[in-house]
């Protein structure tokens, strides 16, 4: 079970040409500067931009095939994509945000129950994102992810608005998670110092191409 990605996608400046692989349980950091190509690569995988050729493939699952006509639409792809602003509607508790995504009706209210426990955020379920801290949205974002049981979660500088020492608790908590619960994670950071000891591998990609690949310890 892993992710196999390779995407080409002509873009301002320069053109996105990237071939990256993930195995389950693993977690890959993408560094580098802003435009560089990192988010729009996540985007492509996440189906939300449309590849000009290339191919994705999760878990033996054609997501994407230029040359075969075969692009999944975003919901059916089984790969979870957490913006930098979180997405949180507006007009929902936080409860009935991380129910939108649970695919089991049957069994909502305890999956629901299990990651509102699980990300500390069960005293704020029936809060509106409005009436959250933005350390409080960015897990109520996480939860509506993990609880969608994605084969693939890929966080897009989620961290980038929160204080150093939040920032620091949720990487220890996403790394914790990933690592018992087996899930393969892309996570794009502009601060590589924040990943020692999270990440089992990073990519620099600049100017649209992979420059520099560093398996970690």
């Amino acid at each position: 079970m892993k992710l196999e990605a390779s995407i080409v996608k002509k873009m301002k400046g320069f053109t996105l040409d990237v071939s990256l692989s993930a195995a389950q349980g693993e977690i890959v950091g993408l560094l580098g500067e802003s435009g560089g190509g990192k988010s729009m690569t996540l985007k492509s995988i996440a189906g939300i931009v449309t590849p000009d050729s290339g191919r994705i493939v999760l878990n033996e699952h054609i997501l994407f095939d230029s040359e075969r006509k075969i692009n999944v639409p975003v919901r059916e792809r089984n790969a979870g994509y957490m913006f930098q602003s979180y997405a949180l509607f507006p007009y929902m508790t936080v409860r009935e945000n991380i129910c939108c995504g649970i695919k089991d009706r049957n069994r909502k209210k305890e999956i629901a129950d299990q990651f509102l426990e699980l990300l500390h955020i069960t005293p704020f379920e029936g809060r509106y994102p409005k009436e959250l801290s933005g350390g409080q949205q960015q897990r109520v974002a996480l939860a509506r992810l993990l609880a969608a049981s994605p084969a693939l979660i890929m966080l897009d500088e989620p961290f980038s608005a929160l204080d150093p020492e939040l920032r620091m608790d949720m990487l220890n908590l996403i790394d914790e998670l990933c690592h018992s619960k087996k899930l393969t994670l892309l996570l794009v950071t502009h601060q590589p110092s924040e990943l020692t000891g999270k990440v089992d591998r990073m990519l620099r990609i600049e100017n649209g191409r992979i420059s520099q690949q560093e398996k970690c310890a």
